[in-house]
């Protein structure tokens, strides 16, 4: 036998999956891996599903509600109390100054719908429950790390997203009132320039 026959490798009946070779294997093909993360899923709240209720129900039987939350007017309206800064003066102070025109614009948008559905003593319920959430949320789990001064503004960000807006998205779904992301956002800017909460 020859010295070029003895380095001969014989592949009968190998089975794989992939390529066999003896040496080098030049592969230009390509391979797709999909990595599903898992969705975050919410707790809904309970409560606040119970007041999405009422209100569909207080909506078929369209009576007219002529009396106006004392606890929802207090959250449209300025406290006095402490350094009395508006919404761009604190948008400002927290680094936020680019969001200044969005946050006027959804704040007065959802100003305007709580006026609009003020008739229904359910409406009144519900905005002034989640005004309530958000205020307490805020101030429990975003303020203390604004406070601390070892954030990123994204990292901020991500908090409230996490922490109040998908939670509170999560339990309304399917409101007739439609509420969405720009309408939470809206009744955070709302706490924000009437002294409810701040950004630095």
């Amino acid at each position: 036998m020859s010295v070029l026959d003895s380095n001969k490798a014989s592949f009968d009946n190998v089975n794989a999956g992939r390529s066999v070779a003896g040496r080098d294997v030049h592969d230009h093909s390509t391979h797709i891996t999909y990595n599903h993360a898992a969705p975050v899923m919410y707790r809904q709240d309970h409560r606040l599903r119970e007041l999405v209720e009422e209100h569909e129900q207080e909506i078929q039987k369209d009576e007219q509600y002529k009396e106006f939350s004392s606890q929802l007017n207090n959250f449209l309206e300025r406290k006095v109390e402490g350094k009395l800064r508006d919404l761009g003066q604190k948008l400002t102070d927290g680094n936020r100054d680019f969001l200044l025109d969005y946050a006027m614009d959804v704040k007065e948008r959802v100003s305007k719908k709580i006026m609009q559905f003020s008739h229904y003593k359910s409406a009144q319920e519900l905005y002034t429950y989640i005004l309530t959430n958000i205020r307490t949320t805020f101030l429990h789990e975003i303020s203390p790390r604004i406070k601390s001064g070892d954030f990123k503004v994204y990292q901020i960000n991500d908090l409230v997203e996490e922490k109040i807006i998908q939670p509170v998205l999560e339990s309304v779904h399917g409101c007739s009132l439609n509420i969405d992301k720009e309408e939470l956002y809206g009744l955070l800017y709302i706490l924000t320039g009437n002294c409810y909460i701040e950004w630095d």
